[in-house]
């Protein structure tokens, strides 16, 4: 008890009106406060069993038990309401009807006890016998909420709610009034209200709102921010109908999920019930004195100069710069820890928060009392920052500012501001402590700025600002970082480096891995999964009129061993794991912990798990990626209490291919005869045609969007025939067949991964099962490998600075200018050309094969080093070979200066963005601040004789050069798992080319998190975290952006592999353009270019590098064109627009030996299907004629929806099929987008001009 410490309250003797004043006059800890609600129950059950009957006392209700008291009570309600029997059905007129009635009650309700209001909903609807007559649930437990509303009122701290169940037993259920309870109440009764309202459409919506305007049936996000509900008296009645209208536009905003938005609407203004003491944020209050200057402490005297303060940094943040104990680095250290448009910040985060040292925070437990408190937070693991003298800060208003102690501002002066403010000599003398006539006298004492602050706001002396959106900070993300003058501080030993301990290898476990998985665990411990199963779902896409619809499950099939299971939905699935649990000898069994975990994967969670979320189980473990679900778990509770925790994933981020192409990876020729994807005509199969089960064949064939028909037609025939679904000759079995074709996909699934997990658990050692992604696993093979043994991961400060070194591969045409080459129609040209795709072969396992990973801790470069390295030849003693005479790699923040010997390439090295998309230019930006790792910068001083001056850096000394053994061995696996057909050649594949990505992960500042409505209350305090919200039917998917974040990464690492995979590129394609070679185009780890070039390509490299350039080894070139009709000779004409857009005419040899042509499509945002189909309706199918007039500048309009189906996935995680999909294509150089202005300004001046002579 907190309100007099000294002062002994014995609750035993209090009554029970006694007992709630006391809750309302004072704060409790956790412990008292039970207490106090334990002791108040007793006495509202010992009320309610004596108004039964006189004979019970206290002592009685103590020790009886509960399901004593309750058989009382229910006896005694069987006599108190007879006519309370089961809830008959009624039509649906009468359901509307009855409903309207019981909604549109007018009674002054609050003066009618719980029995009566019962009796008067009793009179608006009875049949010949007395029998209410509720629909269903719903009308039930609308009574249910007039109830659970009106006692809050009528008992004040009370409630009680009668229940029938199925065997016609009455029931009580007493419960202590609290908001959070009758909040949860109402939503509850609103879903099964709110089916209702539905089937009688917005009319009945408008009433029921006009109705219960004053009452929160959906919590809005303004509630959520202040914690509380409308009182039933802050709303009148007859205002009601004015703001009918607002309250159903918010409905409405609330159901589509426009939580931003509400949260900062000030159209509501309930009171507040808490005060959210533990968080900091703006202070919304501006300083009315004009003779007190608080800018200090982020106040304004007048609005424009408060917001420029709040602006500038998150109040935390600003409170520690005025402490000047920190320089501008250590501040950027800090926010790098912190989401950047975070507002409110926790006081239980500053601990989480890298090297801030200890802060102390001054603040008041009520903020209307002067009882005051000092907590201390810091990050205790530093010792050497923790032992500095602390930093005081002040929390207020939830405002963090700088607790100063020498403020010349007396408490005299503030009270007696408004009697002397027109006193001169007073105003300029705020110290003044005692006044006697015209002599001031000012106090020795100074203040501190939170007694001042206070006194202020109790004497009224600041204004309320009521717009919460006037308050942006500005955005940090866009500062250029430099190095950290302590890099060595932000380094961490790897989470994958391995630590001998008990003969085994252990690895901690990074809990902030979003894409999951413990790295490594000599010993090969088996996936903690009891079971793992496979499964998938298919669905209804269109309905019985052809309108597309939500999809919706008709079936779910699922891969037990060698059992496979099916049912109408996936609840069939998760009963099926259910009853495997619910057996107590099963339990005994097969399961050896507490809690029993089943895997189950899918091929495409992000589908399949909008049939899942929107059933009633309670979401946990959301793991998403760049809007895909990756993995989530429910979790179940047999008889026994034994749970089952059922996890979701899925499998195409462990092999990320279409799972028609996963049997020609892993299984052999035979097995692919007997299992493989079949044909589905999706849009064929309605309800209807389901339900009567005979499909017209001919019919289902138009459904299929594919380009070979006939082949699609007769592979189709023959599923029919294997499925025996066949009818006749012309209809087949609808069920059937959909059961035979999500059969053979779960088959395909299952037989596919358990494939990939043996060769992984036999080849390499590696479980599968205990990672969710390939490059989670690929990475945890080579820590099993000690390539990070030496290695340290980088935080904070120098992860963000290395994070701006991070730049993909070159993608772009020669120049940046359109290039179309030859004649089409002239033989002579098609001779000349013949176009090569020159693919690097696995370009960033050669760069590996080439590079080393830095090893040790990172260090700032000292003067002296960055005086050294200015020296170009200093610069080039670090080579990437072992028998380097200089070991260091630097990482260098550089200003860059053109020479008079400057090479301007075709294909620039630099680059910068340019209206947020990046491109290579042989400019220099005007900021002149570049990011380059060693080879990054010798490849631009090589090959393009750049001038640099170092600014700032940091570097390592050591090298581990453990990744090229274990890439070259996985490597020449591979090619002897080809030669023979060794499906073990695509698990080296996706290994090899997964794990680079991981190291250079970006900032993943949020969590995911998943809410019943009825759990809305669990944001209170998270409202300025949310970033956006998504509706699961009646689940919340909500995006929260984290309050402090210290993130770890290889990223340089990763930086050195990208550089080693440029410099393997540059090698090839600088010498090409020193030799006048033209390339026409580049894809990251491809070129095009003639091939009657690569012979004398060839030549100039073997002679400058002493290797061979074409080949199919590691670091070498060959020629990738690929065609369906056969073998491609070489490309005969090229179209090359942009990046990513451009288009091959290949001359292809047949497997009949005779020559044909295809085209190599490429066309970012349209597919090739799409393409294909624009060509044949508007250029007679030629593809090349069509790119020509895109090169041209001309307008194409493409509809994605005609080649293909084109499915859109909602803000409630449902798809749907789109009818059309248009998309309209120009591109258009500079002068030409400048002379189509010009054009359309003249077009609309002629316009204006023919306008008034109209008018005249």
């Amino acid at each position: 008890m907190t309100h007099d410490e000294n002062k002994t309250v014995n609750i035993s003797n209090m009554t029970l009106d006694q007992l709630r004043q006391l809750l309302n006059d004072y704060d409790f800890d956790e412990m008292y406060y039970n207490r106090i609600i334990k002791r108040i129950n007793q006495l509202v059950i010992l009320e309610e069993m004596q108004r039964i009957s006189p004979q019970f006392d206290d002592d009685t209700v103590q020790h009886v038990n509960e399901r004593t008291k309750q058989q009382i009570i229910n006896q005694e309600l069987q006599n108190l309401m007879p006519d309370f029997e089961a809830i008959k059905q009624l039509e649906f007129k009468e359901k509307q009807q009855l409903t309207m009635q019981i909604l549109n009650l007018k009674y002054d309700v609050s003066q009618y006890d719980d029995i009566q209001v019962l009796e008067i909903l009793q009179q608006k609807q009875k049949d010949k016998n007395g029998v209410i007559k509720f629909d269903g649930p719903q009308n039930q437990a609308l009574v249910q909420y007039h109830l659970a509303s009106i006692l809050k009122y009528y008992k004040g701290m009370i409630i009680r709610v009668y229940y029938k169940d199925q065997d016609n037993n009455m029931s009580i259920q007493i419960y202590t009034i609290k908001d959070r309870l009758i909040q949860s109440i109402q939503q509850a009764v609103f879903k099964g209200v709110q089916n209702e309202i539905e089937h009688a459409g917005s009319d009945m919506l408008l009433e029921y709102q006009m109705f219960h305007a004053y009452k929160i049936e959906i919590l809005s996000m303004i509630d959520v921010k202040n914690k509380n509900t409308l009182q039933q008296n802050d709303v009148q009645m007859d205002e009601l109908d004015k703001n009918m209208k607002m309250k159903r536009d918010d409905y409405q905003k609330l159901k589509q999920g426009e939580y931003k938005q509400l949260v900062l609407d000030g159209q509501i203004e309930p009171k507040k019930k808490t005060n959210k003491k533990n968080k900091g944020a703006y202070f919304n209050f501006i300083n009315k004195i004009p003779q007190i200057d608080l800018s200090r402490y982020q106040i304004g005297n007048n609005l424009e100069q408060h917001l420029q303060l709040s602006r500038q940094q998150q109040c935390f943040i600003y409170a520690l710069q005025m402490s000047e104990k920190y320089n501008d680095q250590e501040i950027q250290a800090i926010l790098s820890q912190i989401p950047q448009n975070l507002q409110l910040f926790s006081l239980s985060q500053i601990k989480n928060i890298k090297h801030i040292g200890p802060i102390t925070i001054h603040y008041y437990e009520k903020e209307d009392s002067d009882s005051r408190k000092m907590i201390i937070k810091g990050d205790k693991d530093d010792e050497r920052q923790y032992k500095k003298e602390p930093i005081h800060l002040c929390l207020f208003k939830e405002h963090y500012f700088i607790y100063d102690t020498d403020l010349e501002i007396s408490n005299f002066w503030l009270n007696n501001y408004e009697q002397y403010k027109n006193n001169e000599k007073f105003l300029d003398n705020t110290n003044v402590c005692q006044i006697r006539g015209n002599c001031f006298r000012k106090s020795k004492n100074l203040n501190d700025s939170l007694s001042v602050i206070k006194l202020m706001f109790e004497l009224n002396m600041f204004e309320e600002i009521k717009d919460y959106n006037e308050f942006n900070y500005k955005e940090n993300s866009k500062q250029v970082i430099s190095a950290p003058a302590n890099a060595q501080d932000y380094c961490k030993m790897s989470r994958t480096s391995a630590t001998h301990m008990k003969g085994k290898i252990l690895l901690q476990k990074d809990s902030e891995d979003i894409l999951g998985g413990n790295l490594y665990n000599e010993g090969i411990e088996h996936n903690k999964f009891n079971k793992i199963l496979f499964a998938d779902t298919e669905a209804f896409t269109i309905d019985d009129e052809g309108k597309f619809i939500n999809h919706e499950c008709y079936l779910c099939v699922w891969a037990d061993g060698d059992i496979y299971e099916s049912s109408k939905d996936v609840n069939g699935l998760i009963r099926y794991i259910y009853k495997l649990y619910e057996n107590d000898q099963y339990i005994k069994t097969n399961c050896n912990k507490p809690q029993s975990n089943v895997l189950v994967y899918f091929h495409n969670l992000s589908y399949d798990c909008q049939f899942i979320i929107k059933e009633k189980y309670e979401i946990n473990d959301v793991i998403q990626n760049n809007g895909k679900m990756l993995q989530f778990s429910i979790t179940l509770a047999n008889r026994q209490g034994a749970k089952v925790k059922i996890v979701f994933r899925d499998s195409y981020i462990m092999i990320s291919e279409k799972l028609s192409e996963l049997p020609k990876m892993f299984l052999s020729k035979q097995e692919q005869d007997v299992i493989q994807k079949e044909v589905m005509c999706y849009n064929y199969y309605t309800k209807s045609r389901y339900l009567d089960n005979i499909g017209d064949i001919d019919e289902a064939l138009q459904f299929i969007t594919m380009k070979d028909v006939i082949d699609v037609k007769q592979e189709f025939i023959e599923a029919l025939k294997k499925s025996n679904c066949m009818i006749g000759d012309k209809s087949f079995d609808m069920q059937k067949y959909a059961l035979f074709y999500c059969e053979q996909d779960v088959r395909v699934l299952q037989k596919c991964v358990q494939k990939f997990a043996e060769l992984l658990l036999e080849n390499l050692e590696m479980d599968m099962y205990s990672y969710i992604s390939i490059s989670s696993l690929a990475l945890a093979y080579q820590a099993k490998n000690h390539c990070f043994d030496n290695c340290y991961q980088v935080t904070g400060l120098l992860r963000q600075f290395l994070q701006q070194f991070v730049i993909g591969g070159r993608c772009m045409t020669s120049e940046n200018k359109k290039q179309v080459m030859g004649n089409l129609y002239t033989n002579k040209a098609v001779k000349r050309l013949k176009l090569q795709d020159f693919d690097a072969v696995s370009l960033y396992p050669s760069a590996m094969t080439r590079t080393y990973y830095p090893a040790g801790k990172l260090q700032t470069l000292t003067p002296e080093m960055i005086q050294h390295y200015n020296v170009r030849e200093n610069l080039f003693q670090i080579k990437e070979e072992k028998t380097s005479t200089d070991y260091h790699t630097l990482f260098l923040e550089v200003k860059l200066f053109k020479g008079n010997d400057l090479k301007k390439r075709d294909f620039p090295l630099l680059s910068q963005k340019i209206d947020g998309v990046r491109q290579f230019t042989n400019k220099i930006c005007e900021e002149n601040r570049y990011f380059l790792d060693t080879i990054g910068l010798q490849e631009l001083v090589l090959r393009q004789n750049f001038k640099y001056e170092i600014i700032s850096g940091v570097y390592t000394e050591k090298r581990d050069y453990t990744i090229q053994k274990i890439i070259k061995f996985m490597f020449d696996e591979r090619v002897k798992c080809k030669e023979v057909d060794n499906p073990l050649q695509a698990v080296y594949k996706l290994m090899m080319n997964s794990s680079y990505g991981k190291t250079i992960e970006g900032d993943r500042n949020e969590t995911i998190e998943i809410y019943e409505e009825s759990q809305i209350e669990k944001l209170y305090n998270k409202y300025d975290q949310i970033n956006s919200v998504q509706q699961y039917g009646d689940k919340f998917c909500v995006k929260l952006e984290k309050e402090c974040c210290e993130q770890t990464g290889y990223h340089h690492i990763g930086i050195q592999i990208l550089s080693m995979s440029k410099r393997i590129m540059n090698e090839v394609m600088a010498l090409a353009e020193d030799e006048k070679i033209k390339i026409y185009y580049q894809d990251t780890d491809s070129m095009q270019l003639k091939g009657n070039d690569l012979v004398k390509l060839n030549k100039k490299f073997k002679a400058k590098y002493d290797r061979e350039l074409i080949g199919k080894k590691m670091g070498q070139f060959h020629s990738d064109f690929k065609s369906k009709k056969g073998k491609v000779q070489y490309g005969a004409y090229g179209v090359y627009i942009s990046k990513k857009v451009y288009c091959v005419k290949l001359r292809v040899q047949d497997k009949k030996e005779k020559f044909c042509y295809d085209y190599h499509i490429r066309m970012k945002g349209v597919t090739s299907e799409c393409i294909t189909q624009k060509a044949d309706e508007l250029y007679g199918g030629d593809v090349i004629k069509l790119y020509q007039d895109l090169a041209n500048g001309k307008a194409i309009e493409f509809d994605l929806c005609n080649a293909k189906v084109f499915m859109k996935k909602q803000d409630d995680y449902s798809y749907v099929n789109l009818s059309e999909f248009k998309r309209t294509l120009q591109f258009l150089t500079k002068e030409e987008k400048e002379q189509k202005k010009e054009e359309e300004k003249e077009e609309k001046k002629k316009k204006r001009e023919e306008e008034k002579k109209n008018k005249k």
